[in-house]
């Protein structure tokens, strides 16, 4: 497990804190990413999932993770805020395109992953509504389903319907797009370098497959939890983009995860 420090002590500190569950949630190892690309050091601090931390709420009004603090700037608990910071204290390698054309794209393809209802949004909706159904979770893995449940209002079968259809469609066209630029000889989502996209794909597809556990170990409920099984998501991913998603790990990001 990594160093953590409390929240109520990095609320106290200076410099650069990243508040982080011990887990490897797609939003946290999304800006894990960012800042390994980047280079840029930072103090964790602990989140316990499935806790509803007073520390935190205190500090950003809420209680979700990862949150991204510098100095006594306002926290930042939003992906593309924390993106926008990123670059600000590092500014190479860039990983937000400079055409407008490109970084209107990225971020629109960016907020299909990321944002309310995107990719990994739906992707916890369906996860939720498996493990609500699953009479074998163990107590942890209940709690946890329960918890969740209860904070993102999950649960009902009809969001799962919506949830699945969007999901597949996310998937779908990240597929053409990734076919697309490699028609024209690219290896990237965007352009002809890396982008925070490419970390975002990366990140994400870990709840539709996980990386194998000698580079990402992890309980087994949660495993299982982050495999996808609907039927329309599984029949979306093409090889490549699980390709796309173990190329950018292998070459850009820290391998094994470390949470």
């Amino acid at each position: 497990m990594a160093n953590y420090i409390s929240v109520k002590e990095a609320r106290g500190r200076f410099g650069l804190r990243v508040v982080l569950p011990p887990a490897p949630g797609p939003w946290a190892e999304s800006l894990k990413g960012i800042l390994y690309v980047k280079k840029l050091d930072y103090v964790r601090a602990l989140h316990e999932v499935g806790t509803a931390s007073e520390d935190l709420r205190e500090w950003t009004a809420q209680t979700s993770s990862p949150v991204m603090a510098w100095n006594d700037e306002r926290p930042r608990t939003v992906w593309n805020d924390q993106l926008y910071l990123a670059e600000r204290l590092a500014s190479h390698p860039r990983l937000i395109p400079q055409s407008i054309d490109d970084r209107a794209l990225m971020f629109g393809m960016a907020n299909e992953l990321m944002g309310e209802t995107g990719l990994v949004w739906s992707l916890r909706v369906l996860a939720i509504n498996r493990g609500q159904t699953n009479l074998k979770l163990n107590e942890r893995a209940r709690a946890m389903v329960d918890f969740l449940a209860s904070k993102y209002q999950h649960g009902v079968a009809q969001e799962a319907e919506r949830a699945s259809m969007r999901a597949a469609e996310v998937v779908a066209g990240f597929g053409r797009r990734l076919e697309r630029q490699h028609a024209r000889g690219s290896r990237f989502l965007i352009g002809d370098e890396l982008t925070a996209l490419d970390i975002y794909w990366a990140a994400s597809a870990a709840m539709i497959q996980p990386l194998p556990p000698e580079l990402c170990d992890m309980p087994r409920w949660l495993r299982t939890t982050y495999t996808a099984n609907d039927p329309r998501v599984v029949a979306a991913v093409k090889p490549a983009l699980l390709e796309h998603r173990d190329f950018i790990y292998r070459e850009y990001l820290q391998l094994p995860l470390d949470f």
